[in-house]
């Protein structure tokens, strides 16, 4: 989904053409709090292998959406996890390294479906903020980096549950430090993250 922006903002405009819609009235927000696991930021086996994780970090996001022509929606979301990392040896030896937040905003377009079913996709800017420079990150953690990502959500049919969902979210990105560049790192790596979690609409129409 990398270099897909073009593609989902034409997608956006064509789902967005329809009669004026008073969207001061129809803002909807909604927030989401789970876990999210990541792969390996980094791997090496010059001399021994080993990886370089974080771990299954805590996530939240907060999502701002406007109704465009149903049964689209488009969101504007701000994630955030944090966890320790450290490096893992094939001996079971683990050494914590720092402990890093990442920091993610992101525009959504969501698709309703039946049975309670709400489909996701977007595209965003995404940063690393490690709590010290060290290790992989002691010159730094470089710029924001793109990503895509997909999530579907569903709500249960209970009306006390109408305004919760459970969701699963995935993302990717590339990730290369100026530490591993200077290593000889000379190639970014592919980082996947899936997500669990249970989204709570506060305001709007669930």
């Amino acid at each position: 989904m990398i270099g897909g922006g073009g593609r989902f903002a034409l997608a956006l405009a064509v789902a967005a053409a329809g009669p004026p819609i008073h969207l001061a009235a129809q803002v909807t927000l909604s927030a989401s709090v789970g876990a999210r696991y990541t792969s390996p930021l980094a791997r090496d086996s010059i001399v021994t292998a080993f990886d370089v994780r974080a771990a299954l970090a805590p996530a939240a996001t907060v999502s701002a959406g406007l109704p465009l022509r149903a049964p689209w929606t488009a969101e504007l979301a701000l994630d955030v996890s944090s966890s320790g990392v450290a490096r893992d040896d094939p001996d079971g030896t683990v050494a914590p390294i720092t402990h890093l937040t990442t920091l993610a905003l992101g525009v959504v377009l969501a698709r309703t479906l039946p049975h309670g079913f709400i489909v996701r996709a977007g595209v965003g800017g995404l940063k690393y903020m490690p709590s010290e420079r060290i290790g992989i990150f002691r010159d730094g953690s470089g710029g924001v980096t793109p990503f895509g990502a997909a999530a579907v959500a569903w709500t249960p049919p209970v009306p006390l549950a109408r305004r919760l969902a459970v969701e699963a979210r995935y993302d990717l990105h590339r990730f290369l430090t100026p530490a591993l560049r200077n290593e000889g790192f000379t190639n970014s790596r592919t980082i996947h993250r899936v997500a669990v979690a249970i989204r709570y609409t506060l305001r709007g129409a669930p």
